[in-house]
């Protein structure tokens, strides 16, 4: 089955499975294997911390992969963010994806080099400011996803659905999405593709210690240390500190003097639920694929639908 999305040919990836960013470890060793499978891997720009580290580990997933890959610039504080941003320009990675206020000006000079510009936002609202701003897509987060949240969260089914109705450029769902089950809801609801942080956690070429990965096993989305954290409320002030750029994620070699409020580096989202081992980047894509494509083509309720359309001459 074919898997062609707006989100795909933008991307030139084989399926609309994008791995999100990891401020302390979102390097070359996960984000190469991911596009070799066939996603589009990620390599986040704060975890290198400087461009001669960051352009040295594009060049090492050059070195692994000949499918097509992305950076991350997050935008939250970070002395040298605009050269991270023209290092990313210079290697001609295939997008380059933003995060946190203040877009505006890092998306022109992205378009105007002639890489696609995705940002990501965790409301619709702010979805729709980076698409007047000219960006080419969007990650919109749901409350479900891990990392900070804004006081107008709302659940991933009640946002993407909302904002591929009012939206024109494609719309990347996230939170919670780490099964085939949820890409092809995520699909179903108008979204363009999936972008998954939780679920490529848990895989053998993830670059943390292995008691995090079985930890993320055996977690489940009713754990308290889990849920409340997944849920809790933004702490006061935060959307005003992003906003003037004053919250640090503690990455690469940032010392601690110069962090004004730690983020932790693991976690989990409520994907959790759908982690029950620890399985390659390879095995992840291809499951979601196998699943989604079983639930459309086999016995259950969707298979049935389509396959009456399909026997009455309505699907081709």
């Amino acid at each position: 089955m074919e898997w062609k999305t707006r989100v795909t040919d933008m991307l030139g990836c084989r399926y609309p499975i994008i791995q999100g960013a990891f401020g302390g470890f979102g390097r070359s060793v996960l984000a190469a294997p991911v596009s070799e499978a066939g996603g589009f891997g990620i390599i986040t720009a704060t975890a290198l911390n400087t461009p001669v580290k960051l352009r040295n580990d594009i060049r090492k997933a050059r070195s692994m992969t000949d499918r097509p890959f992305g950076v991350n610039l997050s935008l939250i504080g970070h002395p040298r963010i605009n050269e991270l941003r023209e290092t990313a320009i210079e290697e001609k990675v295939a997008a380059i994806f933003t995060s946190a206020y203040n877009a505006q000006e890092h998306g022109k000079r992205i378009r105007e080099a002639g890489i696609p510009w995705i940002h990501k936002a965790g409301t619709v609202r702010h979805a729709q400011a980076a698409e007047r701003h000219g960006a080419d897509a969007v990650v919109i987060v749901g409350i479900e996803g891990e990392g900070e949240k804004a006081a107008l969260h709302l659940s991933t089914l009640t946002t993407i659905s909302m904002a591929t109705r009012i939206m024109k450029i494609p719309v990347i769902a996230a939170g919670g999405i780490g099964c085939g089950r949820a890409f092809l809801a995520a699909l179903a609801m108008g979204a363009e593709g999936v972008y998954m942080g939780t679920a490529f956690m848990a895989t053998k070429e993830c670059p943390i210690a292995e008691r995090h990965k079985l930890a993320l096993v055996n977690a489940s989305p009713w754990d308290p240390e889990v849920r409340d954290r997944v849920f809790a409320p933004p702490p006061p002030g935060l959307d005003e500190l992003t906003r003037k750029q004053e919250v640090w994620q503690l990455v690469g070699n940032a010392r601690p003097e110069n962090v004004r409020r730690p983020m932790p580096v693991m976690g989990g989202s409520m994907a959790v639920g759908a982690i029950d081992r620890v399985v390659s980047v390879r095995e992840l894509i291809e499951r979601i694929i196998s699943e989604a494509e079983a639930l459309l083509t086999g016995a259950g309720p969707l298979g049935r639908i389509l396959a009456a359309q399909k026997q009455a001459g309505g699907v081709k």
